[in-house]
């Protein structure tokens, strides 16, 4: 897990260190435009040396300059696909103008949370699905006016047993998560 945040880390300088040269440009965010955006990890050296993957596919629109509302589908597998969860869901998120943090890209925080239906499908246990509930607090690293770097640290939360953690299941999962945001109109 470190090497993908050291690797996700210098994928951001990189690209922040390239848009350093360019002239600032405000993102597009206001009312009308769309979003989608793909978001997760790919672990190498996952479960008992296998590689786990996850991956949350949405698509949003803004009803206004700070809030976004749309729809979510999640997947993610873990021990050589003998664990498996996916879910859909609904999710808002309220950006927060007026905030740079670095130099090299436009920076918009946002909190947002999402609820949904979430399903365990796996090999050693009993299959399971739940009501989901995950906020999250993040950050949209601009480095086009239409395209964002997305880092996000998030609590899910779920009515039955659907996340595995050190092998067993459990009723919440945290973490941080990275992906790519495109805005259109």
């Amino acid at each position: 897990m470190k090497k993908i945040f050291c690797l996700m880390l210098l994928t951001i300088l990189v690209i922040g260190g390239t848009a350093a040269a360019q002239e600032r440009t405000l993102p597009m965010l206001r009312e009308g435009v769309k979003e989608i955006g793909i978001n997760g990890f790919i672990d190498f050296e996952g479960t008992d040396g296998d590689v786990d993957v996850e991956l949350n596919a949405l698509y949003g629109y803004f009803l206004n300059r700070h809030l976004e509302i749309g729809g979510l589908l999640s997947y993610s597998r873990q021990i050589d696909g003998g664990v498996i969860n996916y879910g859909i869901g609904a999710f808002a998120e309220y950006h927060i103008f007026g905030v740079r943090w670095v130099g090299f890209a436009e920076t918009v925080p946002y909190f947002g949370a999402s609820v949904g239906v979430g399903f365990l499908d796996s090999d050693f246990q009993e299959n399971e699905s739940a009501l989901t509930f995950i906020p999250k607090v993040g950050v949209k690293w601009f480095f086009r006016e239409y395209v964002a770097l997305d880092t996000n640290i998030f609590l899910a939360l779920a009515s039955e047993d659907i996340y595995v953690n050190d092998g067993s299941s459990d009723s919440y999962d945290f973490g941080m998560r990275f992906g790519l945001r495109v805005l259109f109109e």
